[in-house]
């Protein structure tokens, strides 16, 4: 488990990660559980450049409490291009 720890000051950005990082809210829970990549096109490039402007990124999601874990493997496994979502909380 990670703690954020954010002062007052820090600048956060929320990012819904079902239709908006996936494609698709029902396929987004299932198609990277077997491999397929449903995310949309340059959202890690996006989301890189957030956070070098001077934002936290922080995920949301309507998944269950019992899709945490995956969840979060899923944020920190995305990758395209060579680049990575930027880590933040992740709130269910």
């Amino acid at each position: 488990a990670t703690i954020y720890l954010l002062s007052p000051q820090t600048k956060i950005v929320i990012s819904d990660v079902d239709g908006t990082i996936t494609r698709s809210d029902v396929l987004g829970h299932i198609y990277p559980r077997v491999g397929v990549d449903w995310s949309h096109m340059g959202v890690t490039a996006l989301h890189s450049s957030i956070t070098a402007n001077g934002y936290q990124m922080l995920y949301l999601t309507a998944r269950g409490i019992g899709m945490a874990t995956t969840t979060r493997e899923y944020l920190s496994s995305l990758s395209q291009k060579g680049e990575t979502l930027p880590t933040g909380p992740c709130l269910l």
